[in-house]
Parts: C-alpha cells; structure tokens; sequence
C-alpha cells in the first residue's frame, strides 16, 4: 500500500504526534467498547475518540506546514483532553491509568520541540492532572499526582536538554558555528514559505573563498579553520539579525536574505567584503513564489563563476608584460 504523498511529506514530529493522537484515540475507543468499571463515561471516550482521529488527520493533511508552534499547541490540546478523561475517571485505578498518557506525551515534547514549550507543557500536566484528580472526588490520589508530576517533570526537562543538544550539534558547523548544510535547506524552504504567504522578497547568495587551498597549503590547515571561524564571526556582526548564513561545504557558504530583493541583496554582499581582508567571489539571486531552492543557488551559483572568471582574466591581463614597441627601421 502506497502512503499519501502529503503523509510521507510531513517531518518526523509531525508524523509522531499523529500516531501518538492516534493511538491515544484507539484507546478511548477501546475503553469505551469495553468499559472496566460500570461508571466508565462510554460517551465521553466516543467524543474523545473521534476528536483525537480528527486532530490526527488535521497534522497528517498539514504535513510540513505544521510549525512548532502549532504542534505545541495541539500537544496542549492533548494534555488538556487527558486531564478531562481523568477527571470523568470513576475509579482511582482509572485515573491512574489515564494520567500515565501524561508520560508519553512528556516524552514528545521534550524530543520534539523546545525546552520553553516542554515546561510549558509539564506545567499543563501538574495543573490538568490535579484538577483531574479532585474533579475525580476519590480519595488516596495525592501519591499518584505527586508520582506522575514528578516524573513528567524530571524526564520533561532531561529529555528536551538532551534533545536540543543533540540538534544543535546535528545542525552546526563545528569549524564555523554557522547551520550546515542540510539545516541551511531546513530554514530557507521555511523561509520561503513565509514569503509566499505575505508576498516579500527573498534572495540568496554564494560566496567562495579566492585561493582557499594556496592557504591550507601555504600555512597548514589548522590555519584555513581559523580563517573560516573569523570570516564566520565577521560577517555575521554584519547581517542583520532575521539573515540565515550557513556553510555550504568546503570554503564555500550560503546566505538567505528575507525581505530583501536581489539588488539589495548585492548591496548587502558589498557590506560583506568590508568585514574581513579576505577576498572572495559571490553570486547572489532572487528565490521567487514558486521556484525551487535549487533553481535559486543555481542561479548565484552561475553568476558566482561568471564572477571567478572575470578576475582570472583580468589578474591574466595585469600579469602579462605589455608589447615590446617595434623600432622604425
């Protein structure tokens, strides 16, 4: 069976909550199919089954347009609908049980999105769940709130560290510091994104140092790293705070410029060139609605070269002794 092009498009975390909803959604139906205690809410768990089914198809059908900030807020929407199953709970036993959904959905919290969102959201669980519990009426749940919220707490916070550390390191040049590659590609399609959405302009640059390995050969390569780290650190003083610049490999590295036209983007480049002695060749492009980041960098790639080109032969054409004038005979 083929998976739905859209599915398959949509990112890891999107793809998680789904089944994480999802699987959250089977349980209620099964609860509701086979009640354990005769006061179990069959309709309430019908409700918050088709909600979950819903909220599930909702992420799947957005794909790579849910942002962080909408997956935050439906992992809200989780915790509060858990903290409604616990509160409609007829048996201590039950409660427990539903509260325990609370350290799964920790667990994606802290692997997914940010430390901010994942206290934010432990703080939803201590609230929810205890408000749950006294909703309950039952007695003995102090234990079980103050084990659950622990827990959500402690593996909330160890996770997300754990988390973010691992991603800055997956999405950072270490000689640099700047975004490699593949989060370069990551934040310009979001980028792009948004300026299709409000309409402004968006450009790119390629920049590639002149003579980079007649340095590495010259004074070794731990010099050539230090020069990547200074270039690094000059040119980012000098873009503006919204400016994403990565390495792109090598000595060679990308810039995307949000609002900002392919014009202004040349003006900015020159800006660039007076941050540090080293000399380099760009080529810059607009990234219009509807092309492709490929299409784009090919473009500066192309003018980059055209750029290269030009200096070796004008360096050709200054290195060259002028002709001998020829003496009347």
């Amino acid at each position: 069976m083929r998976t739905p092009r859209r599915a398959a498009a949509a990112p890891p975390e999107v793809r998680s909550l789904a089944l994480l909803t999802l699987v959250a959604a089977a349980a209620c139906s099964f609860s509701a199919a086979f009640p354990v205690a005769p006061g179990r809410p069959v309709t309430l768990l019908v409700v918050l089954t088709w909600v979950g089914v819903v909220i599930a198809a909702g992420l799947f059908v957005a794909g790579p347009r849910a942002t962080h900030d909408v997956l935050a807020v439906t992992v809200a929407a989780v915790i509060v609908i858990t903290s409604v199953l616990v509160g409609a709970s007829s048996t201590t036993g039950g409660a427990m049980l539903a509260g325990y959904a609370y350290v799964w959905i920790t667990v994606y919290s802290g692997l997914f999105l940010s430390y901010n969102a994942t206290r934010a959201h432990a703080a939803l669980i201590t609230v929810g769940f205890g408000a749950g519990l006294l909703a309950t009426g039952l007695d003995e749940v102090l234990t079980g709130w103050l084990l659950v919220s622990a827990t959500v707490w402690a593996s909330g916070m160890a996770l997300s560290r754990l988390s973010e550390r691992v991603r800055r390191q997956a999405e950072t040049d270490h000689l640099t510091g700047l975004l490699n590659r593949r989060a370069f590609i990551t934040a310009a399609e979001r980028e792009h994104e948004l300026a299709a959405r409000t309409g402004a302009d968006l450009a790119v640059v390629l920049i590639d140092l002149d003579d980079f390995k007649a340095i590495n050969d010259r004074d070794g390569h731990a010099a050539g790293d230090r020069l990547l780290g200074e270039l690094a650190h000059a040119w980012q003083d000098a873009l503006r705070p919204a400016d994403i610049l990565a390495r792109h490999g090598g000595d060679e590295f990308a810039l995307l410029l949000p609002a900002t036209s392919e014009d202004g983007a040349e003006h900015l480049v020159e800006r660039l060139r007076a941050a540090h002695a080293m000399t380099w060749s760009a080529g810059t492009a607009a990234w219009p609605r509807g092309a492709t980041l490929d299409s784009a960098l090919a473009t500066a790639d192309s003018k980059l070269y055209e750029m290269k080109r030009r200096r070796r032969d004008d360096d050709g054409a200054a290195a060259s002794p002028p002709p001998t004038p020829r003496l009347p005979a």
